[in-house]
């Protein structure tokens, strides 16, 4: 029988305390033991996403991807990462002891979040204070323009975008962003480009652009200071994935725009049956329909080849674009070559971050003649194209109101360029703190950032008329020609320092920052007259004998150069999502200011109230996400030419005394060195919300901009002043509006989904005073002077207390007898002939300023067929009907309109006299875009995917205009409603267009 073993109690403690003693340690370690995880998150079609929210499930540790996808985070080795980011799906993803996690995130239309770019950082919208408006590039309209601002053309609440030559292929459309906020400074927003202040827009692909965030309020744009009253507009490019692998893509397109003949004007049959009568010389033999001789159909095509790949420590993208465009004038085009590489590195520790941008871009430009369309259509139609006397000539247009051939000008003149465009810049990125994310802690982030960028712009533009052109013969010039030189360069560096921490709910966000920018432009010009030969063209100018004899110079040179320096930083903070509050400073200083006003401050405030994330809101199930917000924000603009506040000296001609010619210099005006920024009081009042699980959503604001110390020249006395204008800081403006933003979710089954996006806003405007203190200006002036035939004066007025736009003319009463007009005198009380009305019988007849502007995206998707309808409108205005003020009476000299002898007949008399006879509502509805689309998901070894597309522009309007599209008039700017060429009325204009676009999109 064995013994048994005794145990005895204190050893069986002892060896388990011996245990745990050994094991404590490794079981303590197996609890705190942390690894970094970081990696990229991308979209559907591998591009990264800014700003996703990368979080430790069930802790409140956390990071948020930043420019280039990328995000790192340390982490317990079994751990959840939970990833999520508005209109994608939530994704949590065990992290299971890996230290690379890459995330390709799925659309989720019901998503609430959204990430926006501001001036110098990027925010979550449910932390957005102000009023930004983002536009991703799914959202963009396909355009062929080398404008990108045509993408979002109506497609923002408050920003008017109008081209009113869609069709010239060198032309570029206007912006303008909550109304007119200047005299006689700049009305464009700034334009800011991966975080590079004053952006060139025709050197950036629109295939390259992610997003554009509009900055519409003080608060959001004060950050720029001088010159952030116009608003700013952030564009985000593409940057390159970083799955590990290659990616490339083709985009391809053809365009044809087809002209609109919307001028109907007589033919050479109709003439001679309507206006030879009365003058049988004008029956010149011919039939030649001269708009159809100086108009084509034009063609773009244009290409885009892009490449990218990388890791999440390395990535690249590079895209390389072509286009070749003509347009519809016999002569305008347009050929250009352009590039746009982005590399991104981070070091293996992620202390450093590095990046550079380059875009350069070449173009050749043949310049079309909005002129040679005003011609064609005074052009007698009997004229022959050549003279019948001399077949190698062109006709001679000698006697005619029409001053020259316009057949023979767009093909026999040569007018063009080549622009030559270069943009690169450069950021290196230190990260002062890593990341701490203890559970329970707080998350500190430190770290600061230097950019360099240099931006240039060089213009070489020629013109040549050869000796066989009839206006050369007719001044009595064997041939002509010119070179125009211009040079633009800026140079910028700006610092950068962020630090963020978050503590149990509490959030606070700094960043302080420098900016140094200089800003030159230089040029010169040559010109010369009788050369031996045409075929020297403009290319030795110094062979001309008319610059030869003495006395005679046709060349110059210029250059002139400004600097802008600042010092601002900005503070946010906000409790749980739920209460917000950001507050900004700049204080900035231009050597354009007079000595006296160098340097200004520009504060803005914004606070939000997230009133969902209230606990009395929990059972409020049909709302999602509610927030209202306020701000305030002062902003400037220093858009006006350089050395105004200082005394210069100008050439007044050369005199010829004692066998010489001398140059005489004075004064060229009177100095002003208190000059100063124009000054913008901006508050904004708005809400956000989603509801319904997501079905509706948008946002409304209420604006009210004053703008204070309006630049403009005013009349001062002769002495103490050697001028009798000086240009100063007087006078007020105020512009108000609201603005309507509404996404609809109205069908979303498994095959099929139908959005509406609408998109509306008011803008009232009104100049309060001209005159302050010191400086006395008149209650109006009068501007948009037409031109001549018959002088018939000024159509539009600015008065104090009235809204710009105003037009400015006597009051139709009628026809009398004679067919001459017969209008109202000033009381209204006595219809009084033409040639007995005075200037003070005219009145404010209309205004060119839309009250109301709207659009509506519908977009539909079944399964991979895709359909998007794009409409917009503009309501309550007035259109000054200038084509038939000169073209729609009988009694003109030129080839006249149809309605001449039909609506108009029974005026005989009268000539182009400025009453509201001309002027009309402006109102219409455009079926501006519509586009088809089909993908095949290849997913082979050669192909991952092909889209083709179809797009149709421009394709019907609805409006009781009887001129030409209302939707090319300029109704922005001073003079809106009014055709100008420069600050004069004209009725020249280039045609408008229906465009036809074929796409396709490769994904390799």
């Amino acid at each position: 029988m064995k013994k048994k073993t005794k145990i005895y109690p204190w050893k069986m403690y002892f060896h388990v305390l011996l245990g745990m003693f050994f094991l404590l340690p490794a079981l303590l370690n197996a609890q705190n033991t942390t690894i970094k995880v970081s990696g990229i998150v991308t979209d559907t079609n591998n591009e990264p996403l800014i700003g996703v929210s990368v979080a430790e499930k069930g802790t409140t540790n956390g990071a948020i991807t930043d420019v280039d996808g990328k995000y790192s985070l340390t982490v317990r080795p079994t751990s959840t990462l939970r990833f999520s980011f508005i209109s994608y799906k939530t994704q949590e993803v065990k992290v299971d002891g890996r230290k690379t996690i890459n995330i390709r995130m799925e659309d989720d239309v019901q998503a609430l979040n959204e990430v926006v770019v501001i001036g110098y950082g990027t925010l979550d919208k449910k932390e957005l204070t102000s009023a930004v408006s983002h536009i991703s590039s799914k959202d963009f309209l396909h355009i062929s323009s080398l404008d990108p601002s045509m993408m979002i053309q109506g497609k923002v609440a408050g920003v008017s975008v109008t081209n009113t030559a869609a069709a010239d292929p060198n032309n570029q459309a206007s912006i303008q962003i909550r109304g007119i906020s200047s005299r006689a400074a700049g009305l464009g927003p700034l334009i800011v480009i991966d975080g590079i202040p004053g952006g060139n827009l025709t050197n950036i692909n629109p295939n390259d652009i992610a997003s554009m965030d509009i900055l519409k309020d003080g608060a959001a744009s004060a950050i720029y200071g001088t010159r952030g009253s116009n608003g700013v507009i952030v564009i985000t490019t593409k940057k390159g994935s970083r799955d590990g692998k290659f990616h490339a893509t083709y985009n391809g397109m053809l365009t044809a725009s087809i002209p609109l003949h919307e001028l109907d004007q007589l033919t050479a049959e109709e003439f001679r049956e309507y206006r030879v009568p009365n003058n049988p010389t004008s029956d010149l033999g011919g039939a030649t329909n001269w708009i159809d001789e100086i108009t084509r159909t034009g063609f773009t095509h244009q290409h885009t080849v892009t490449l990218s790949g990388g890791t999440s420590q390395s990535n690249y993208r590079v895209s390389v674009d072509y286009r070749n465009a003509t347009g519809i004038d016999i002569r305008s085009s347009r050929e250009e070559y352009g590039a746009r590489a982005s590399i991104n590195h981070t070091t293996k520790n992620g202390l450093l971050d590095f990046s550079v941008n380059i875009a350069p871009r070449i173009a050749y430009r043949e310049n079309s003649s909005w002129d040679a369309f005003k011609i064609a259509m005074d052009a007698n139609p009997t004229t022959p194209l050549f003279d019948p006397e001399n077949p190698n000539l062109y006709s001679d247009f000698t006697g005619q109101e029409a001053l020259w051939n316009p057949v023979e000008e767009l093909k026999l003149e040569q007018n063009g360029g080549e622009t030559k465009l270069l943009d690169w810049d450069a950021t290196v990125k230190l990260n002062l703190l890593p990341l701490l994310a203890k559970e329970g802690h707080s998350i500190h982030s430190l770290s600061t950032q230097l950019t360099f960028a240099d931006q240039q712009s060089d213009n070489f533009d020629y013109w040549f008329r050869p000796s066989t052109s009839r206006l050369a013969m007719k001044n009595d010039y064997k041939g002509e020609a010119s070179r125009t030189y211009s040079k633009y360069r800026q140079h910028s560096l700006e610092w950068l320092g962020n630090y963020a921490m978050e503590l149990k709910g509490h959030r606070a966000r700094a960043m302080v920052g420098y900016s140094y920018q200089y800003f030159q432009n230089s040029g010169l010009n040559a010109a010369n007259k009788d050369f031996s030969s045409d075929g020297l063209l403009y290319n030795n100018l110094g062979s001309g004998e008319w610059a030869k004899e003495e006395g005679r110079n046709e060349m110059g040179t210029n250059k002139s150069d400004s600097k802008l320096i600042a010092f601002f930083g900005r503070l946010s903070y906000d409790y749980k999502n739920r209460y917000l509050m950001t507050a900004s400073l700049r204080y900035e200083g231009s050597s354009r200011f007079g000595d006296d006003n160098k340097w200004g401050y520009f504060p803005a405030v914004s606070a939000g109230w997230r009133i969902s994330e209230e606990a009395f809101m929990k059972d409020i199930t049909w709302i999602d996400d509610l927030k209202i917000r306020g701000d305030y924000g002062v902003t400037g603009n220093q858009d006006f030419g350089n050395y105004l506040s200082l005394s210069t000296m100008s050439s007044f001609g050369s005199y010829y005394y004692n066998g010489q010619y001398f140059t005489v210099w004075g004064a060229g005006k009177n100095p002003n060195p208190g000059l100063k920024w124009e000054k913008g009081k901006n508050w904004n009042i708005g809400v956000d919300f989603s509801m319904f699980k997501g079905i509706l959503s948008g946002s409304v604001n209420y604006y009210n901009r004053k703008q204070q110390d309006l630049l403009g020249d005013y009349n001062v006395p002769v002495p103490p002043y050697l001028f009798s204008t000086t240009f100063v800081n007087v006078g007020t403006m105020r512009n108000t509006g609201i603005e309507v933003d509404l996404n609809i979710q109205a069908v979303k089954m498994k095959d099929f989904t139908y959005t509406v996006n609408l998109v509306g806003a008011t803008n009232e405007n009104k100049f309060l005073k001209f005159s302050n203190n010191e400086f006395t200006g008149q209650n109006y002036y009068d501007l948009a002077n037409m031109e001549s035939p018959n002088q018939p004066g000024k159509l539009q007025r600015i008065e104090e207390g009235q809204r710009l736009g105003n037009y400015y003319t006597w009051k139709y009463a009628g026809i009398d007898a004679d067919g001459d007009w017969v209008v109202w005198n000033k009381d209204n009380t006595e219809m009084i002939k033409i040639s007995d009305a005075k200037e003070e019988d005219k009145r404010v007849t209309g205004n060119g300023l839309p009250k109301f502007t709207a659009s509506m995206t519908n977009t539909l998707t079944y399964k991979n067929w895709g359909l998007t309808i794009f409409l917009r409108g503009a309501f309550g205005f007035d259109l000054f009907n200038v084509h038939d003020f000169y073209w729609g009476i009988p009694s003109m000299q030129s080839n006249v309109l149809k309605k001449a002898y039909t609506k108009n007949a029974a005026i005989k008399k009268g000539k182009n006299v400025l009453t509201d006879y001309f002027i009309e509502r402006g109102d219409y509805v455009k079926l501006d875009m519509v586009t088809l689309s089909y993908t095949f998901q290849i997913n082979n070894k050669w192909l991952d995917s092909a889209r083709l597309y179809v797009t149709g522009k421009n394709l019907a309007t609805i409006t009781g205009f009887n001129g030409v599209d209302p939707s090319t008039y300029q109704t922005n700017g001073l003079t809106p409603g009014v055709n100008l060429n420069g600050t004069e009325g004209t009725r020249r204009y280039y045609p408008s267009t229906t465009q036809v676009m074929f796409g396709v999109q490769l994904d390799f």
